[in-house]
């Protein structure tokens, strides 16, 4: 039995305190001299395993998969024993870690029974801090699996709160039914599935819940890539481990405020597709490798190099990324131009790149090579003798002519222009004198009010203003987007003007501030690599990063094959997973258009985004409240009333209104919804695809 004792591990910069779990006992011990017990990543020779490639999942039925999460043991190196962890599988006997890839193909909707066989005692459960809020259950571990990327409705997007334990003994608010479904109607991409349980996400991916997810269309695809064999999924990601082969999670943290929750985890063991420092054996001929950074919170500058003399291995050209194709190649580490960008990755993202080995000899080997410091882009250096490595490719004899292309053009990409609207938001770093202590999105927890209600049919131009010292890569959820541009401003400066309109964080409320004063410089335009469709972006420090959110699909259509103005709607998030769970994620909701409004001269279009004019009072409401409003022309309101969880709690308007001014009588005895309890509320009027909110308290 191990007991009590602290590790100083270089790349977490911090004390932690080390466990140890048996593969046939999963019970909580520590010991009193960790360093000893902490693996040395050294002691683990490297590029002695084969990389492995996942299974493909097979169907139970035409276009019907069931897929659970189970505890499993698996040998992640041949200098390892077995290590207990979770994997997805289509039965106990397959599930493994990475789990199956999922193929679809583009317009072919598939339906997936998700199952869960996790026992309670979570691995990680001693990592639990329990200041950082999760899912309440007693029965086990509660897992709700998103597929990142998917263009999917609401109740089949596995948001946070629709997570259920084994055998569905507990359940979430927003769970609906264990199987969802997946239309498939997007651009064919390599986009992945993980779980996303609220306040487990960190944890139950770290622990092996995650998967490749692939979108096919030969009808549409570029003809004449790699394909299998030579089309292979990369997917990055760190551990740490104990002495007995189990993974290790740090369980003290900086700060008194969280005493146990990291702001990162930077391992210091690579493994790809869940196994240590692999070698892949390669002819000399092109591949296309599907890079995903599987990480936690780890970003990865790629690039190859000879083992022997370290000199630039052979070029990348991205042909893909998150959502789909580019309109051309991208070159990346091209070996005759010094300057050539690296391949650079933010978790979350993938990039589909070709690599020609055509032209060494057997026995040449390269080494893909990491150099992003961590936390990125001003953390520590990787280290060369571990994280700074990554894989091994090793150059053997051709078996047979390589009739693979790289094409010049790929898949014309439609850009997106003339948004409907701006959208100011935020990145913030919450902060003790001992340290990060959570971060947030627009100033606000991910359970305050949802404040982006987008139209179905419109893009946005988000102005996502970085005020943290890192960078951030930030998902949306349903939808891809695209990068504007990015431009530099005056920090400090728009620090105060910001904590003069928000003074206190977190806050319920968001008051935007309009970063134009502050710029600096002219903005810059996108990298090549960065023209395409894209899910999950990085936000540098120091920066405003302008991207357009279309909210349809990618072929221009104008709605979804689905209503996504229903159900639990969907959330956007940082995919630092340490920071997705405190507390940087925020929900939003989609609006069905309204028809078009006929505008007279006394009300114009921006009159009706403005003159709103939401009232209530008495505020604080006693028994009794009138709620009033003026409506510069006549169309479809909603005027409703939301819980501090973003629940809506009673309806006071749902139709078409005259123009002019509304007073609506409100009683909480006879609402309708029942009388509602004394406490923190708010009020949400919508029209014309503008939302105001209100906050209300009721008062005992």
């Amino acid at each position: 039995m191990l007991s009590r004792s602290r590790i100083r591990p270089g790349s977490l910069g911090g004390i932690a305190l080390l466990f140890a779990i048996s593969v046939a006992v999963p019970a909580v011990a520590f010991a009193d001299e960790l360093d000893p017990l902490h693996l040395n990543p050294l002691s683990l020779t490297k590029y002695v395993d084969p990389l492995p490639v996942p299974a493909v999942a097979a169907p139970v039925a035409p276009n019907y998969y069931e897929i659970g999460a189970y505890p499993i043991v698996q040998r992640l190196h041949s200098q390892l024993p077995l290590t207990a962890l979770y994997g997805y599988g289509t039965s106990a006997a397959t599930a493994s870690y990475p789990g199956p890839t999922i193929v679809a193909r583009k317009g072919v909707p598939i339906s997936i029974r998700w199952l869960n066989f996790l026992p309670p005692g979570h691995l990680l459960d001693y990592a639990y801090d329990p200041t950082i809020p999760r899912a309440a259950t007693t029965t086990g571990v509660p897992i709700s699996t998103h597929v990142h990327g998917a263009e999917v409705e609401s109740q089949s997007d596995g948001g946070p709160h629709a997570w259920f334990t084994a055998n569905f003994a507990e359940t979430g608010p927003d769970f609906l039914d264990p199987v969802k479904t997946y239309v498939n109607t997007q651009l064919p991409a390599t986009i992945w599935y993980h779980d996303h349980a609220f306040g487990y996400t960190r944890h139950n991916v770290y622990a092996g819940l995650a998967g490749y997810y692939l979108i096919t269309d030969p009808g549409l695809e570029p003809q004449g890539l790699p394909a299998a064999p030579y089309d292979l999924g990369v997917c990055i990601q760190d551990r740490m481990f104990t002495l007995d082969g189990q993974l290790w999670y740090p369980n003290e943290g900086e700060t008194e405020v969280h005493p146990i929750w990291v702001p990162e985890f930077f391992g210091d063991v690579i493994l790809v597709n869940g196994k240590v420092w692999p070698y892949l054996e390669v002819e000399p001929r092109k591949y296309r490798f599907r890079f995903l950074n599987g990480a936690q919170a780890r970003f990865f500058s790629l690039a190859l190099a000879d083992r022997m003399n370290s000199t630039p291995g052979p070029a990348f050209y991205q042909i893909a990324s998150d959502g789909g194709y580019l309109s051309a190649p991208a070159v990346l580490n091209d070996p005759s131009d010094p300057q050539s960008p690296r391949l650079l990755m933010g978790p979350g993202e993938r990039c589909d790149v070709v690599v020609d080995f055509s032209a060494y000899a057997p026995g040449r080997e390269f080494l893909l090579k990491n150099t992003a410091k961590a936390p990125f882009p001003s953390g520590r250096p990787a280290d060369a003798r571990t994280v700074g490595q990554i894989m091994l490719f090793r150059v053997v004899a051709l078996k047979g002519p390589d009739t693979s292309v790289l094409p010049a053009t790929l898949v014309p990409v439609h850009r997106l222009s003339n948004p409907v609207r701006t959208r100011v938001m935020t990145l913030n770093e919450l902060s003790v004198a001992e340290g990060p202590t959570g971060a947030l999105l627009n100033g606000m927890p991910y359970d305050a009010p949802a404040t982006e209600y987008p139209v179905v049919g419109t893009t946005e131009m988000w102005e996502i203003v970085n005020m943290t010292k890192d960078a951030h890569p930030i998902h949306i959820h349903l939808v891809q987007f695209q990068m504007l541009n990015r431009q530099s401003y005056n920090l400090s400066r728009y620090a105060q003007a910001f904590s003069a309109a928000n003074p206190s964080l977190p806050a319920t409320t968001y008051a935007p501030v309009d970063v134009t004063p502050y710029l600096k410089g002219k903005p810059f335009a996108p990298d090549a690599n960065e023209l395409g469709w894209k899910d999950t972006f990085r936000m540098n420090p120091g920066e405003v990063t302008r991207i357009l959110v279309r909210f349809a699909p990618q072929d221009e259509s104008p709605d979804f094959a689905f209503d996504a103005t229903t159900g639990p709607g969907y959330v956007w998030h940082c995919h630092i997973l340490e920071h997705e769970e405190n507390d940087m994620m925020r929900p939003f909701h989609l609006v069905a258009p309204t028809p078009a409004l006929a505008f007279t001269d006394h009300a114009s279009p921006a009159a009706a985004a403005t003159a709103l004019d939401l009232v209530v009072a008495p505020n604080p409401v006693g028994a009794a409240a009138e709620v009033s409003f003026r409506l510069p022309v006549a169309g479809q309101v909603t005027v409703d009333v939301h819980d501090v969880a973003g629940r809506r709690v009673c309806a006071l308007v749902q139709g078409r209104l005259e123009a002019g001014p509304h007073v609506i009588a409100w009683r909480r005895a006879s609402d309708p919804s029942g009388p509602l309890p004394a406490g923190v509320y708010f009020l949400r009027i919508r029209f014309a695809g503008e939302t105001r909110v209100q906050r209300l308290v009721l008062a005992r």
